[in-house]
């Protein structure tokens, strides 16, 4: 059988296990070698994305990321520091004068602690044993730590202390670090302890703020928080490829855009 005469079915089954064993594969290849048009090429691509199996880009496509591996704390405050603070600059100034303000752990997270403006008031909660350390000595700022067991791996407080901790209160904005973000699986992290934690933060929360750089995006991990419905606002480095961008304006998130300084 010539390869633009194929079914669409088996054609896009060729093209799923070419992604799995490439890792990356482009339009304009794909399009001569089966002998179609680049639309064609592109409209299987999308189908195989809508059904999970992998992730649209620009001119192209790669294989889904599952994140099996939880990396430590001091393993990520290496990766992408200055998307990072870029995004920790846009997220402290959404706080307002007199907020109550919960700020999860992680090291994206941190970089809002480390932007917070000098000439306002907060009331600051955090899980986060770094967080805590970085904020003890902030004159304008009325702090709260919900303690509970410490994971050594992300220096993250969790456990029934934790949830005790958050009984009766509620947050007029918090930030969430997450270790992945996928239209179709929702935010995720490794820890289900973590997830749980968060997920009880965003349901005491008028407004719930995801902070990630571009690599979590169509990440996955097993410890899932919540549907990506559950928050209003991502704020990220990157444009999310169209795909996913559609994905989040149909939920009705709002996408803000953080630059790093010298680009």
């Amino acid at each position: 059988m010539k390869r633009n005469s194929m079914l669409a079915e088996e054609r896009r089954q060729q093209l799923l296990q070419r992604v799995k064993e490439e890792g990356v594969v482009t339009t304009s290849v794909l399009a001569e070698e089966y002998e179609v048009s680049p639309m064609t090429i592109r409209n299987d691509l999308s189908e195989l994305a809508s059904q999970g199996h992998l992730q649209r880009i620009h001119g192209g496509a790669v294989a889904r990321r599952w994140l099996s591996r939880e990396p430590s704390y001091l393993e990520k405050a290496r990766l992408h520091p200055q998307e990072k603070q870029a995004i920790g600059r846009v997220a402290a100034s959404m706080i307002e004068e007199g907020m109550a303000v919960f700020i999860g752990n992680g090291t994206t997270t941190m970089e809002i602690i480390r932007s917070l403006p000098s000439d306002r008031h907060f009331h600051i909660f955090t899980n986060s044993l770094n967080h805590a350390a970085e904020l003890g000595t902030r004159d304008n700022v009325e702090l709260s730590v919900l303690g509970g067991h410490v994971r050594g791996v992300s220096l993250a407080m969790v456990g029934p202390l934790v949830h005790r901790a958050l009984n009766g209160i509620y947050f007029d904005i918090a930030f969430l670090g997450v270790n992945g973000i996928s239209i179709e699986y929702g935010l995720s992290i490794p820890s289900l302890e973590e997830a749980e934690v968060f997920a009880e933060v965003i349901g005491r929360s008028r407004r719930a703020v995801v902070v990630a750089d571009h690599t979590k995006l169509e990440v996955v991990t097993h410890g899932k928080i919540a549907d990506i419905s559950a928050v209003r606002t991502v704020v990220t480095d990157s444009i999310p490829d169209p795909s996913m961008l559609k994905g989040l304006k149909k939920l009705g998130v709002e996408i803000r855009l953080a630059t790093a300084r010298g680009r």
